[in-house]
């Protein structure tokens, strides 16, 4: 399970927006990831996930004595079981996948006409603009779960495709995982790839989650 928020950033006390529905959605996945799954009622799938984010953020905010709005976030998860695979994206970032050797990209960013304007997990719309997606995990090598500053090195928004640095960003991701002898080499390997390829290319906050 992976989950990944990127709080807004006109809104305050970031030490506990993004942090907030990242908990919560985590909790969220484990406790009901079988009743999500097997539902074929999407959109009810989509109210009862955002209740438990929007819930948990007004909850955080009314202990430090703030608003929901101060807490703003995107929301970006995936959750595998068995051979079934399920995610839901809110607001800017990208999800995406490796299936088969082709990366493909599962949810592209909501930006309204401006780059810098999205929607967040307490926005009026968030329900009818969250996207809910599952299926098969035959072939799917991993995931790749990014913020919006990442997005700028690793997505084109042009082509709306993910860079080929994705791929090589999962496949050392899911080489860690079969072979602890070269554990040390591949993390070499990844801060290699994320000094070049990512943390050069943008001044906004650099957030990736990969599940291999």
């Amino acid at each position: 399970m992976l989950c990944l928020a990127d709080g807004a950033g006109s809104a305050s006390h970031s030490q506990f927006r993004a942090q907030t529905v990242v908990d919560e959605g985590c909790a969220a996945l484990v406790e009901q990831f079988a009743e999500f799954a097997s539902s074929d009622d999407g959109v009810k799938v989509k109210v009862a996930l955002l209740e438990r984010l929007v819930s948990k953020v007004a909850s955080v905010a009314e202990r430090h004595d703030v608003t929901s709005e101060d807490l703003a976030s995107t929301f970006l998860c995936v959750a595998v079981a068995g051979d079934t695979f399920l995610g839901a994206h809110v607001g800017d970032g990208v999800v995406g996948f490796l299936k088969h050797g082709d990366l493909r990209v599962i949810s592209g960013p909501d930006n309204s006409e401006f780059a810098n304007q999205t929607t967040f997990v307490t926005s009026s719309h968030a329900l009818e603009s969250m996207r809910l997606f599952r299926g098969s995990l035959d072939g799917v090598d991993g995931f790749i779960l990014m913020s919006d500053g990442a997005g700028e090195s690793l997505f084109d928004s042009g082509t709306g495709q993910s860079a080929k640095a994705c791929s090589k960003l999962i496949s050392t991701v899911a080489a860690m995982r079969g072979s602890q002898s070269k554990t040390s080499e591949h993390r070499k390997r990844l801060r290699r790839l994320v000094d070049i390829t990512i943390r050069d290319a943008t001044k906004d906050d650099c957030s990736i989650g990969i599940f291999g």
